[in-house]
């Protein structure tokens, strides 16, 4: 499925090809030649674009799939913690449906006595410069499930306006 700009584009596109369409239909055009010609480069553009929408939706499928199906458990959050995607995985590590651990803060996750240290080290990982992995053993707790020692790797991913879209995060239950 093509994103906002993608959409934009292809609408724009059929908007100037359908009223080229129909000035040539009218046949009223002097300039019938240019119309043609003008009309074969927006049908080969057009021919580019789908064919281009059909390449970005595979690959985001195949990304879809492996963020879904990796091994290890895999969280996205904001950069205050708040969980915005989450694999099997870590749904698995958490004893819980991803689903439901979409909004909410990964904090929660975290036993009382030690959410303090990892509130601490969540702001630290989100100003590391970009690229920068933090790591950390803390403790996390699923909702139905023991407390549990797990490492963690996290990785600010920067926005192009300099502010911090979200972070990434690898988790893995250690002894």
């Amino acid at each position: 499925m093509p994103d906002n700009d993608s959409f934009s584009l292809f609408s724009s596109v059929k908007v100037v090809r359908d009223l080229m369409r129909r000035k040539l239909d009218d046949g009223a055009s002097q300039a019938q030649g240019e119309l043609e010609a003008g009309l074969q480069e927006i049908e080969a553009l057009w021919e580019e674009l789908r064919n281009q929408s059909h390449v970005l939706a595979s690959e985001r499928q195949r990304y879809s799939e492996f963020f879904e199906y990796a091994p290890d458990a895999y969280l996205i959050t904001d950069s205050h913690g708040t969980v915005r995607e989450a694999n099997r995985a870590a749904a698995e590590l958490l004893g819980v449906p991803a689903r439901s651990l979409e909004g909410r803060p990964l904090v929660n996750m975290v036993p009382e006595p030690a959410r303090r240290d990892f509130r601490a080290r969540l702001v630290r990982a989100s100003a590391q410069p970009e690229g920068e992995i933090s790591a950390w053993r803390g403790a996390l707790q699923g909702p139905q499930s023991a407390a549990f020692q797990a490492g963690f790797r996290v990785r600010a991913l920067p926005v192009p306006d300099g502010g911090l879209a979200s972070l990434c995060w690898l988790v893995r239950r250690v002894d």
